[in-house]
């Protein structure tokens, strides 16, 4: 899972609201932020990997991008 699978809340507009009125609670985004950071690991990883090399992706860059020097 990453950082920005969040909980959303959505409610029908109401007649004072405008087109593209949008409300985000930043702290509560910044918690959960927090939280998911407190769960990681700092870089590099094991052999110097930045990433997992069996973490698939639509567009998987060239091995070398992998690593940290």
């Amino acid at each position: 899972m990453h950082c920005w699978h969040q909980k959303v809340r959505l409610e029908k507009a109401r007649p004072e609201d405008k087109y593209g009125d949008i409300f985000v609670d930043t702290n509560k985004s910044f918690e959960v932020y927090q939280k998911w950071m407190e769960m990681t690991r700092p870089a590099p990883g094991p052999n110097g990997l930045r990433r997992p090399l069996w973490m698939k992706r639509a567009l998987r860059p060239a091995e070398e991008t992998f690593y940290i020097k």
